[in-house]
């Protein structure tokens, strides 16, 4: 599946095979997840988690990433929130896209590394390939502090949210093995706060970093059984 395919149809892949209670929402995903095979499995790091049955990690150690894709809400508007001061134009909204696409590979890369688990160029037997995108993207307050005059400062609540959405294949056979869809709101301090790029940036490596230890501990999970005599 493309990364056109992979927008379109909320194909979110997420390893993260832990016991617990099952949500029971629907989400963007379940159809198409059923029609191809996948069984939704209990979760409680994830919103919907679907695997193919008797899939198992146990043969990966390594972590193929591709790009990820990067989505605003269709409801997205700064300047009609009154949020900015000044009309966001596609650059902008393209500036964050890449940002925050390299932060997502940047956690990703230092989360897995913790494990033992290197991001690699190439596909290969022990090599397990990620295709992710985050959508719904909507940001409360953008960082515009070098396109404004004097010292105007920001105020919310949260810095906003996110959804991603992820694939997990085989990198040879390219067969999908998981599927998951996860939506994340920035932390709710319950006060006003001043935000800005450097906040919202650390919003966005807390919630990724969430994404990408709950693939770390499935890696580890997998390979921790693997180790285990029957």
């Amino acid at each position: 599946m493309n990364s056109s395919k992979l927008l379109t149809c909320c194909a979110v892949v997420l390893a993260t095979l832990a016991c617990g209670c099952t949500s029971t929402q629907t989400t963007p995903i379940d159809e198409s997840s059923v029609n191809e095979g996948l069984e939704r499995v209990p979760s409680k790091t994830v919103d919907a988690l679907y695997k193919r049955p008797g899939a198992t990690l146990t043969g990966y150690s390594k972590l193929l990433l591709r790009p990820i894709e990067v989505q605003f809400a269709k409801n997205w508007d700064p300047a009609k929130t009154g949020s900015v001061l000044y009309e966001m134009h596609e650059p902008d909204r393209e500036k964050i896209k890449t940002e925050l696409a390299s932060v997502f590979a940047d956690v990703f890369k230092d989360n897995l590394a913790k494990g033992g688990y290197p991001l690699v160029e190439s596909t290969g037997k022990d090599v397990l390939e990620m295709r992710a995108a985050i959508v719904n993207l909507y940001i409360n307050a953008p960082d515009v502090s070098m396109q404004t005059a004097g010292r105007t400062k920001v105020y919310t609540a949260d810095a906003g949210e996110m959804t991603l959405i992820m694939q997990l294949h085989d990198s040879v056979t390219g067969q999908l093995i998981a599927r998951a869809y996860d939506r994340r709101d920035a932390s709710q301090s319950g006060m006003w706060t001043w935000t800005n790029s450097v906040t919202n940036t650390a919003e966005a490596r807390r919630i990724i970093g969430i994404w990408a230890t709950a693939l770390r501990k499935a890696f580890d999970a997998a390979h921790e059984s693997a180790a285990t005599p029957s």
